[in-house]
């Protein structure tokens, strides 16, 4: 005989002085340490996690739900987080039933699973209960820690440029325009860490332009772009000669200077390294220098998988945040990074992140070779189709990617007549054409600007977007399982449905975006797959 139990730790407070409150379901014992396991849980909390699939949505997965505990004496008082954001983390184990001592043995705390790591906030209480809402990792929500300008001069910017935001690029980024901290002396901010220093280590990849021309400038024209002249150690006390533009790469961040006065928009294309000053080059690896340096993620955080979900594919990336803002947060990071690549920032039950892939993999899944990834008919206790997002409710014409965003769109007056409009677009598309059949009503993809540098990754995700999306064949269903099926799938895994509903009698490859819990029912779970 064995009984479900749910035990977990609540941790809130400010930095210097977190609080730890212990919690379960029936009252829990870790032998191993003494802990003690209060029996305030009221039940299994309600939990739903969701992966937006669309190709213009958010890149990270989205968490809801809440959790209600029973308030004997002190309890409200121990789990007030109405001032602080609450860690919470859920376990679950079995219970075995002890007949020579006639009592329910707790399970060895590490037999017991992960069932839902995240934050906790808004604590309500009621006469008997309390209730918290749980949803993600609450620092990916955050404001960041942003560098801002002192307004002192140099490259600390003039009075008008007190308080706002320095500007960050990580990988490459094409046509951005940088921050003139300095309009006399012509100093330029790209990013508030250090330029990547070329495959030789002694030359930025950094390419000035004025008015969107490329060349040679000369001493005789009034407008062109600009011929790197050296590294400097500190950009202020630099005398570039006419024509000609220095840079500093420091951890101080990364500035050219000019030798004269441009007459167009000053704009370059560059590519940054890490706070650190490392340099990755990869949409993958960028994004987990990000969630580590400029995020404050724990490294031990990271998937020890982590890795591309499109496998060993091209995927050179890079994004430019200008410094408008003052309000970025570790998920305005992310999807500048994520969106429209078809990857997705998901967090485990466990509370580690990976990266999932909206692929088209599943699609070559052969039933008969799957048996603890198979869901069979006997084992679905319901099964609904639902609708899918919008974006892909009809079958799009084809499959599209854009690279190479262009992050200056100029106008007339700030373009030069010289300027080679084509290398100036928004945006560049790869594309692969799908069906344009009479008989089907078919949609355009949206043209979402991705942070992919080079057509090849472009193409990658095109192709995929094209397989799954260009055709009416997709769906996405809610499967009631038994609870226990819960561990055996995460968010992004490969499955194989077999259910009594056409189409799906014989199995079919689908992918998990989506699984939710209720205290109500805590015999089941459901799993959301698309197929």
């Amino acid at each position: 005989m064995q009984q479900r139990c749910f035990l977990g730790t609540l941790v809130f407070g400010p930095a210097a002085s977190r609080t730890t409150t212990c919690l379960s379901s029936g009252g829990y014992v870790d032998v191993a340490t003494g802990t003690k396991y209060p029996p305030i849980l009221a039940s299994l909390p309600d939990v739903d996690r969701e992966l937006d699939i669309s190709i213009s949505g958010s890149s990270m997965t989205q968490s809801f739900g809440q959790l209600t505990v029973n308030l004997s004496d002190g309890v409200a008082d121990s789990m007030n987080v109405r001032n602080h954001t609450g860690d919470l983390s859920i376990l679950t184990g079995l219970r075995s039933y002890d007949m020579a001592r006639g009592w329910w043995s707790d399970p060895a705390l590490s037999a017991c699973q992960p069932l839902f790591t995240g934050s906790a906030t808004a604590w309500r209480t009621g006469a008997t209960q309390g209730t918290l809402t749980l949803s993600g990792p609450a620092v990916l929500s955050r404001q960041l820690p942003l560098a801002t300008y002192a307004g002192t001069g140099g490259v600390e910017g003039g009075s008008d440029l007190t308080g706002l935001v320095k500007p960050r690029l990580r990988g490459y980024a094409f046509n951005i325009t940088p921050v003139c901290v300095d309009s006399v002396n012509q100093i330029y901010q790209v990013s508030d860490a250090p330029f990547w220093m070329g495959t030789q280590g002694t030359q930025p990849d950094l390419t000035v332009l004025e008015g969107g021309v490329l060349g040679s400038w000369s001493a005789t024209s009034t407008d062109g772009s600009w011929s790197y002249a050296g590294m400097v150690s500190d950009i202020t006390t630099a005398d570039p000669a006419a024509g000609t533009y220095v840079v500093e790469s420091s951890s101080r961040g990364a500035f050219f200077r000019l030798g004269g006065t441009p007459v167009y928009t000053i704009t370059c294309w560059a590519t940054g390294a890490m706070p650190d000053g490392t340099y990755v080059s990869s949409l993958p690896d960028i994004v987990r220098q990000v969630l580590v340096q400029d995020i404050g993620i724990p490294a031990a955080s990271i998937s020890s998988t982590w890795a591309d979900p499109f496998g060993k594919v091209e995927s050179a990336a890079g994004a430019f945040w200008d410094g408008s803002s003052d309000s970025y947060t570790g998920n305005d990071m992310i999807t500048a990074l994520l969106q429209g690549s078809m990857r997705k920032l998901a967090v485990a039950r466990d509370g580690t992140l990976k990266l999932i892939g909206i692929t088209d993999s599943f699609l070559q899944l052969a039933p008969h070779q799957w048996e603890k990834l198979a869901v069979l008919p006997d084992e679905v206790i319901d099964i609904k189709e639902t609708d899918l997002p919008s974006e892909l409710a009809l079958p799009l014409t084809c499959g599209r990617c854009t690279y190479s965003r262009n992050y200056t769109v100029m106008s007339t007056s700030t373009l030069s007549p010289k300027a080679d409009l084509s290398t100036l677009r928004t945006q560049r598309s790869a594309v692969t054409v799908g069906t344009d059949s009479p008989t089907v009503e078919v949609v355009s993809p949206p043209e979402v600007l991705t942070s992919l540098r080079t057509q090849a990754g472009a193409q990658v995700v095109a192709d995929v977007i094209n397989k799954l999306w260009t055709v009416a064949d997709r769906r996405v269903f809610y499967v009631t399982l038994p609870f226990e099926r819960l561990f055996d799938f995460e968010m992004g895994d490969e499955i194989v449905l077999f259910a009594n509903v056409d189409g799906l009698r014989d199995g079919l490859g689908g992918l998990v975006v989506g699984e939710s819990w209720r205290g109500s029912s805590a015999g089941q779970c459901v799993l959301t797959v698309l197929v």
